[in-house]
């Protein structure tokens, strides 16, 4: 019997693919890349974090990868292997890269809609005890930028800052129906703006990251003679809710064995101190040679450094604003507290020192 888990490749789904791991699961990662590639970033990931030592038996008797198509409706398998590897699940986890801010083109949503169904598809051929667990995020809450959102708050919401936060909520509310039409437990996890440990940055992609290396790109091609300075339209209490995705994968696990009832339960996974915008800010200040100007408006004219951040980076500055918090007392609820550490400018500094000198961070001195 095995867990099965798509996006194991990207930040959360590696740090699932470790603990389900660490705890003497069986593992079959689905992966749309080649599974040698996906294989080697797992091991990779697996002795980056220190888990390699640590497993209960070799890497190889726990984990296997097999190349799907989630565009297919039968994930590109025959219809002997898709029962096979149905028939082994014990659960199946959607663990899709995070959407936001990234700047993402807008075919990605209508992707993102077609796999899931094609993923429901699969998994009603799983055994009726064989639960899903849908990672989505907290950002369904729509376009608003202030105010307490618990996971109710998203029913009513018909506005978004961007294609994929919509496509997220309409894969939610695909998962909910295909969960009540079947009699199935289904679980739909919403973690914040996940971020990696110092020891595994550069390896998969996240938002604070990819903020960081446009913001290195612009500030290479400015004038090296001064300190690069842009302005970016916030407000002095903005903040973002930032996690750790270590912390956010044990607490999705912990919450999957204690939520086994059937019908659909939403939880929020969030780290329970908001990080202010200002702290990003000057962390990266810290390590790039810019210097970020909050401003209450997006500046009227901009300059030509302005100008190449904007066509770069336009998905992030919604989220510069915003000073929303989500509320975690369900999770709380069902036992499962996170008390991760706080992420100021000091841990985010050295995070993002790491982040600019790996290879795979695609960094621009």
């Amino acid at each position: 019997m095995t867990v099965l888990l798509t996006g194991g490749a990207g930040l959360l789904g590696l740090h699932l693919v470790r603990e389900n791991l660490l705890a003497g699961r069986h593992v079959t990662v689905l992966t749309k890349d080649g599974a040698r590639a996906a294989y080697e970033r797992i091991e990779h990931f697996l002795v980056a974090s220190g888990a390699a030592d640590r497993l209960p038996a070799r890497p190889r008797e726990l984990l296997a990868v097999v190349p799907v198509d989630l565009t297919h409706h039968s994930l590109g398998l025959s219809p002997g292997q898709e029962r096979a590897l149905a028939g082994r699940a014990t659960e199946l986890w959607r663990a899709a890269p995070p959407i936001l801010p990234g700047g993402r083109s807008s075919p990605v949503g209508h992707t993102t809609i077609s796999d899931t169904e094609n993923l429901l598809r699969f998994a009603a051929l799983m055994r009726p005890t064989a639960p899903l667990r849908h990672v989505s995020t907290v950002f369904v809450a729509g376009r608003a930028r202030a105010g307490t959102f618990r996971e109710q708050h998203s029913a009513e919401v018909v506005e978004f800052e961007s294609p994929e936060e919509r496509a997220e909520h309409t894969a939610e509310g695909l998962v909910r129906r295909w969960a009540n039409r079947h009699g199935r437990a289904a679980l739909i996890l919403r973690p914040g703006i996940l971020v990696p440990g110092p020891a595994t940055a550069g390896i998969a992609e996240h938002p604070l990251g990819v903020l960081t290396r446009t913001i290195a790109a612009v500030a290479a091609r400015a004038d090296r003679s001064a300190r690069l300075v842009l302005r970016l339209p916030s407000q002095p209490r903005s903040h973002l809710n930032l996690l750790q995705a270590d912390r956010a994968a044990r607490a999705m696990l912990r919450l999957g064995e204690r939520v086994t009832d059937l019908g659909t339960g939403t939880v929020h996974i969030v780290h329970p101190v908001d990080t202010p915008v200002r702290a990003i800010a000057r962390a990266i200040e810290d390590v790039l040679p810019v210097r970020l100007r909050m401003t209450p408006n997006e500046p009227v004219e901009l300059t030509r450094a302005e100008r190449a951040f904007h066509s770069r980076g336009a998905a992030f500055l919604p989220y510069l604003t915003q000073r929303r918090r989500f509320d975690g007392a369900t999770l709380r609820g069902h036992g499962v507290d996170l008390t991760p550490p706080p992420l100021g400018r000091d841990h985010l500094r050295e995070l993002l020192v790491a982040e600019l000198s790996t290879a795979d961070g695609r960094a621009v001195a």
